[in-house]
C-alpha cells in the first residue's frame, strides 16, 4: 500500500461509506450495484481529514466497481484495491477471478497478472487464476463432432427449464447445420440448477440430429454474471448498459467459443417480451456477420397463441396452475420434473 493511504476490506459498509462509494463511482461514470460480497476502500490521510481515494468490489468471482479519485490516478491504488480482493478471495478458496472494467483500464490490471478474455471499445473482461479460458477452449476443442454438409452452428440457452420452444429452435437449426452445439449457461442464478438444466437439455435433444448435435457446458464464458450482469439484473437493467455488455458477451463468444468449435453460424429465438434479450439479438445481428458468423433469428414456437417461454412454465410451477403445462414442455422435461425433482404434474 502506498504511503499516506489506509486500506479496508469489508463485507458491510456504513451508509456514509456507501454514499462515498456511489459518489466516487459516479465521478468515474460507473453505477453502484448492491450485493457485493466484499468492498475494498482506500482512504487518503490528509491534514484536513480523510477521503475516499479508491474502491473496488467483489461479486462472487467477479471484481467490478473499480474507481480511483482523479487526484490519485498515479498512485497505483486500483491495483492495490484489486490485489486486496484477490487475496481475500483466495483465502476463501476461490482461485479464478474475473475483472470487468473499462477498456482503457485493462492494461493496468494486465500488469498485475490478469489476462484479457475479450474486449470492446468501451469494456474489457480479464481473468486471473485457473481453470481459465485456455482450459475451456481445450474442453471445446475436445468436444468437436464431425460436421457433415451444412453450417457449424451454436445455440446458447439457459433452459430454465427446457421447453418446446427450445426444442423447436434446435430442430430448425439442426436442419441447417452439419454440426450444432447447444451450449447451456452454467451460471447458478436460476430456479433449476445447472446440473438439472443440462440434463433436461440433453434429454430434450436426444432424438434430434443425434449425430450432428452436442450439448456442452458454457463454463463461465456465456451470458454469465461476469460478461453480462444486466441479464441477471433485469429489474435495474438500462438498455444502453445492456447493449454495451451484450457487445462484450459477443466478443467473448467470438474469442472463446468460435475458434475451437469452428463456428460459422449462431441461432436464437425471436424475443417478443424481454427488452434486454431483444437488444441482445439485435446486437448479434449487427456484429456477428462482421466477424464471419451468420446470425439466424428463428420465430418462437407458440402455445395457445402465446410464445412458449420458460418464464411462463416457472409461473405455472410456482402457482400450481399446471393444467396447460404439457403445451409448453416436451415429454422428456415432464418426466424429469416428475421423476427427478418430484413435481406433481398432470398425467
Amino acid at each position: 500500500m502506498p504511503f499516506g493511504f489506509d486500506l479496508l476490506v469489508s463485507r458491510k459498509i456504513s451508509p456514509p461509506e456507501r454514499e462515498e462509494v456511489i459518489s466516487l463511482l459516479a465521478r468515474s461514470s460507473l453505477a453502484f450495484d448492491e450485493g457485493a460480497e466484499l468492498i475494498a476502500l482506500i482512504r487518503s490521510k490528509e491534514r484536513d481529514g480523510e477521503r475516499l481515494a479508491a474502491t473496488a468490489s467483489l461479486f462472487g468471482n467477479v471484481i467490478r466497481m473499480v474507481a480511483v479519485d482523479r487526484d490519485f490516478q498515479e498512485e497505483g491504488l486500483s491495483a492495490s484495491a484489486v490485489s486486496a480482493l484477490l487475496e481475500a478471495s483466495r483465502a476463501g478458496g476461490r482461485h479464478h477471478v474475473f475483472i470487468y472494467t473499462k477498456q482503457d483500464a485493462a492494461a493496468r490490471f494486465a500488469m498485475i497478472g490478469f489476462k484479457r478474455v475479450a474486449e470492446t471499445d468501451t469494456a474489457a473482461l480479464l481473468e486471473i487464476g485457473a481453470p481459465g479460458a485456455e482450459d475451456y477452449r481445450e474442453y471445446l476443442a475436445n468436444s468437436r463432432i464431425d460436421a457433415g454438409a451444412g453450417k457449424i452452428g451454436a445455440i446458447v440457452l439457459n433452459g430454465n427449464p427446457f421447453t418446446l420452444g427450445h426444442r423447436y429452435l434446435i430442430e430448425r437449426a439442426s436442419e441447417l447445420c452439419g454440426a450444432l452445439y447447444v451450449i447451456v449457461v452454467e451460471e447458478e442464478r436460476s430456479l433449476f440448477s445447472f446440473k438439472d438444466r443440462f440434463a433436461m437439455a440433453e434429454l430434450g435433444v436426444k432424438d434430434i440430429g443425434a449425430k450432428n448435435t452436442a450439448v456442452l457446458r458454457s463454463g463461465e464464458y456465456a451470458v454469465s454474471a461476469a460478461t453480462f450482469p444486466s441479464y441477471f439484473l433485469k429489474d435495474r437493467a438500462v438498455l444502453s448498459v445492456a447493449e454495451q455488455q451484450t457487445r462484450l458477451d459477443i466478443a467473448v463468444f467470438l474469442n472463446v467459443y468460435a475458434p475451437p468449435l469452428g463456428l460459422n453460424a449462431r441461432f436464437a429465438g425471436s424475443e417478443p417480451t424481454s427488452a434486454v434479450t431483444a437488444v441482445y439479438n439485435d446486437t448479434m445481428r449487427r456484429i456477428l456477420p462482421q466477424n464471419g458468423i451468420e446470425f439466424f433469428e428463428i420465430e418462437r414456437a407458440e402455445a395457445a397463441g402465446k410464445a412458449v417461454s420458460a418464464s411462463a412454465v416457472r409461473d405455472m410451477l410456482s402457482s400450481g396452475a399446471t393444467e396447460h403445462i404439457r403445451e409448453y414442455l416436451p415429454e422428456s422435461t415432464i418426466t424429469y420434473l416428475i421423476e427427478q425433482l418430484s413435481y406433481k404434474l398432470p398425467i
